[in-house]
């Protein structure tokens, strides 16, 4: 949605084409929108959606997951669509704090009127859960 891959680089698509993206999937039948770049940016899609799901896993395990995944893509193990640089490393720190203190709490805060339709999927036995549900 972000990004426009190309083999000479990616590019990052314009506020507007990524809105106009956004609209073009949610007109299809079937479609999963993964909202990580932002509530906001995707909140236009809940009212559409049959289901939401929040991974809301601690703030640890995402830690943990940070650094596992950069020195898995610097040691060539996982594949990654950027150079694994220390200064994407550090933002990734910054992202995690972010989204501990004000992404979250403004999920919840924000998008309370969908409850009816979110499940909230904190650790792996509660994806597993699901995933054996559906």
């Amino acid at each position: 949605m972000v990004w426009k891959r190309h083999k000479s680089g990616d590019i990052r698509r314009t506020e507007q084409e990524m809105k106009d993206f956004l609209e073009e999937i949610v007109q299809i039948e079937a479609w999963i929108i993964e909202g990580v770049h932002g509530e906001e940016w995707v909140a236009s899609t809940f009212g559409k959606a049959d289901e939401i799901v929040f991974l809301d896993s601690s703030y640890s395990v995402r830690t943990y997951r940070i650094i596992r995944r950069f020195l898995l893509q610097k040691l060539g193990i996982e594949a990654a669509h950027y150079q694994p640089t220390f200064h994407i490393f550090r933002k990734m720190f910054k992202w995690n704090r972010h989204f501990e203190e004000v992404g979250k709490p403004n999920f919840y805060e924000n998008y309370d009127m969908y409850r009816d339709k979110l499940v909230v999927i904190k650790t792996s036995k509660d994806l597993l859960n699901y995933i054996n549900s559906r």
